[in-house]
């Protein structure tokens, strides 16, 4: 992905991101991958539902990005937890692992807003389950893809300063609990890129990503490790396989 786009500063450390859809290269197959297809064997009905609700995607998403570059104040292997602008997190070991040579971190949040969820709502209330299930695929890949953008944004602008940096986390995934949602947000600006939290710390609008990323001259971005994650049902989790498989038949 191309990441040369310009921060805007909104405030001491905290940065946003002009990320537009056109930018992410959004592909039907990642849509493929998640409904458990083989590639080129999907019912060509199905592959136009897919494109109708990429096309709604192009048309409805309001894609909002931006992040923090904060304190990493240290980390303890044995607990599984590390400590960011003294903030406490209990990410569990493989997200501890990543940030051992961390010297700062990014904080993020990437959403594409809650106009596409209500079209795939309004899907659902009209009766059309099938078209609301791969319309929720596609947005949801959509804002994985930005999130992704937003990730080599990040690294990008690191590289220019001499920094590398880690795979992103969040929380609910790789054993860290979705509730530290609640001491992530607090390190952000109140409603940062238009996203709030419940007090059950589900974000709103519901497409919406956050995480962490470790950042620092010894530090290194690896292959996730998803078979070690106790999320089994993860949209991800497909694309994921199935871009791995592609790299090890080119290899």
């Amino acid at each position: 992905m191309n990441s040369n786009v310009p921060d805007m500063k909104c405030n001491s450390g905290i940065f946003e991101v002009d990320i537009r859809y056109s930018d992410l290269n959004i592909d039907p197959e990642q849509i493929i991958a998640v409904l458990g297809y083989p590639e080129g064997k999907i019912n060509p009905h199905f592959l136009e539902i897919i494109e109708e609700a990429l096309d709604a995607a192009q048309r409805l998403s309001e894609i909002k990005a931006g992040y923090g570059i904060l304190d990493f104040n240290g980390y303890d292997t044995t607990t599984g937890s590390i400590i960011i602008q003294g903030k406490k997190f209990k990410t569990d070991k493989i997200v501890t692992g990543q940030f051992e040579k961390a010297e700062q971190a990014a904080v993020f949040i990437c959403t594409i807003g809650s106009t596409m969820g209500k079209w795939i709502k309004h899907l659902s209330d009209k009766g059309d389950p099938v078209k609301s299930y791969i319309a929720d695929i596609a947005a949801s890949t959509v804002t994985e893809a930005a999130a992704d953008y937003l990730h080599d944004h990040i690294g990008s602008e690191m590289k220019s300063i001499g920094l590398n940096i880690t795979n992103r986390y969040s929380p609910g995934y790789c054993n860290w609990s979705v509730a530290e949602q609640q001491i992530l947000f607090s390190l952000l600006p109140k409603f940062f890129c238009g996203v709030a939290l419940t007090d059950s710390s589900l974000m709103i609008p519901i497409k919406s990503v956050s995480g962490i990323i470790g950042i620092g001259k010894n530090v290194r971005y690896k292959e996730y490790m998803c078979d070690s994650c106790g999320i089994k049902d993860c949209t991800y989790r497909s694309i994921r396989k199935r871009e791995s498989a592609k790299r090890r038949i080119k290899n």
